[in-house]
C-alpha cells in the first residue's frame, strides 16, 4: 500500500499548476476591473503578511479551515462525501456554549467538559450520516448537506426561538451570553492580537494526522476507499468503518467549532463564517495528504486575509477571491478527468500501433 501521508512530486506539481492557473484567471479578472494584477496581489501579501497583527489574523483563518480540512479528508479517502462540516462545527460550537453556561462547577472542569461535549457532538452529528448510509444505503452527500442546514436552524432555535434559552438576555442581538472569562483560551501575542493558544492544538492534529494513516484504523479507512469488495476480502467491517470514519471526520469539525467560541468569539451567534466549503477545496487541493492539506490551507489563508486588503486598497471586488476558490474547485476535478483522458490515450496508441503493423 502506497504511503499517502506523502505527496509525490507530480502531485506537487499539478497543484502548483492548478493554483498558477487559478492566480492566472484571477489576473485576467483584475484587468476587466480596471486594476492592476501586480498591485492587486501585492496587496493581498501586505494584508496576510504586512504586519504582526496581520500575521496574527492568518494564523487565526489558518486554524479552524486546517482542523476541518483534515476532518474532511478522512472521510474522503474513504470514498465518503461528508460535505456538512459546518453544521459539525456549529453543533460543536452549540455544545460549548451550552457547557460553559449551563454546567455548574470550577471552570478548569467546565473547560474539559466543553472539549469533550464539542468532539463529541460533532462527531454524533456526522455519525447520523453515517447511519444512514449503513441503515438506509442513504448518500452522504445529501444527508450531511441536510444535516448542516438542520444544525443553522438549530442554532437560531437557540439564540432566538421561542426557549432561546442561550440567548443574551441583556442584548437585542441574536447571540448567546458570554462565556466565563476564565474559559477564554490564552492570547499568544498579547491582548492586542488574536493569536490563541489553539495553535498548539492544531500542532497536535497535524503529528496526528501524519501518524493516523500508518494506524490500523487509518489502514482500514483507506481500504474501503479502495472498493468494498477489497475491504470485504482483507477482513475489514465495513458498516463498523464507515461509521468510525464519519465519527472522526465529524470530530474534527466539532474541536474546530469549541476553538471559534473559547478562543474567538466567546458567545455563540446566530451567523458564522462558512468554513465547511473552504475545507472541501483545502482537502481536494492537497491530494486529501497531511502536507498537501497544510501547504494548501496556507494558501487560502492568505487568500481570505489578503482578499479585503486587496479590495480596499486597489478597488478589487473581493468576489474574485470567491471565483478563484471556484476555480480551483472546476481545475481539482478537471485535472481527474483530464489525467483519465491523457491515460486511455496513451494505453489505446499502442493497440492501435499493433494493428497498423
Amino acid at each position: 500500500m502506497t504511503d499517502r501521508t506523502k505527496v509525490s512530486t507530480s502531485q506537487l506539481l499539478s497543484t502548483f499548476a492548478m493554483v498558477l492557473v487559478a492566480l492566472l484567471l484571477g489576473a485576467v479578472l483584475i484587468i476587466f476591473s480596471g486594476n492592476s494584477p501586480a498591485e492587486a496581489y501585492g496587496a493581498m501579501l501586505r494584508g496576510a503578511f504586512g504586519s504582526k497583527n496581520k500575521i496574527s489574523e492568518l494564523f487565526v483563518k489558518l486554524i479552524p479551515i486546517m482542523l476541518m480540512a483534515f476532518g474532511v479528508s478522512i472521510a474522503f479517502r474513504a470514498q465518503l462525501w461528508n460535505i456538512g462540516a459546518t453544521g459539525q462545527f456549529v453543533m460543536g460550537a452549540i455544545a460549548t456554549t451550552i457547557v460553559a453556561l449551563h454546567v455548574a462547577g470550577p471552570i478548569p472542569v467546565r473547560m474539559v467538559l466543553s472539549f469533550l461535549a464539542a468532539v463529541v457532538a460533532g462527531a454524533l452529528w456526522a455519525g447520523i450520516a453515517g447511519w444512514l448510509r449503513n441503515k438506509f444505503n442513504a448518500n452522504e452527500v445529501i444527508t450531511t448537506l441536510m444535516l448542516s442546514h438542520i444544525a443553522r436552524y438549530f442554532l437560531m432555535y437557540v439564540v432566538t426561538g421561542p426557549s432561546g434559552f442561550l440567548h443574551d438576555p441583556h442584548s437585542d442581538l441574536t447571540q448567546s451570553d458570554a462565556i466565563p472569562e476564565g474559559m477564554h483560551l490564552a492570547r499568544l501575542l498579547g491582548p492586542s492580537y488574536r493569536l490563541h493558544s489553539g495553535l498548539f492544538v492544531l500542532v497536535l492534529a497535524i503529528v496526528f494526522m501524519f501518524f493516523f494513516w500508518k494506524t490500523t484504523t487509518g489502514h482500514r479507512i483507506d481500504l474501503i476507499g479502495q472498493g468494498e469488495k477489497v475491504s470485504i476480502y482483507a477482513g475489514v467491517d465495513v458498516r463498523r468503518t464507515v461509521m468510525t470514519t464519519m465519527l472522526i471526520s465529524g470530530a474534527f469539525a466539532g474541536l474546530a467549532g469549541w476553538l471559534e467560541i473559547v478562543a474567538i468569539q466567546y458567545r455563540l451567534q446566530s451567523t458564522f463564517t462558512d468554513y465547511g466549503n473552504i475545507a472541501t477545496i483545502i482537502a481536494l487541493l492537497g491530494a486529501l495528504s497531511p502536507a498537501g492539506i497544510l501547504a494548501s490551507a496556507c494558501f487560502f489563508s492568505v487568500l481570505l486575509c489578503g482578499g479585503s486588503s486587496m479590495q480596499r486598497m486597489t478597488n478589487v471586488p473581493y468576489s474574485v477571491v470567491d471565483v478563484m476558490q471556484g476555480l480551483i474547485i472546476i481545475l481539482v476535478i478537471a485535472k481527474a478527468t483530464l489525467a483519465n483522458r491523457i491515460k486511455g490515450f496513451w494505453e489505446k496508441r499502442p493497440k492501435k500501433e499493433a494493428a497498423n503493423g
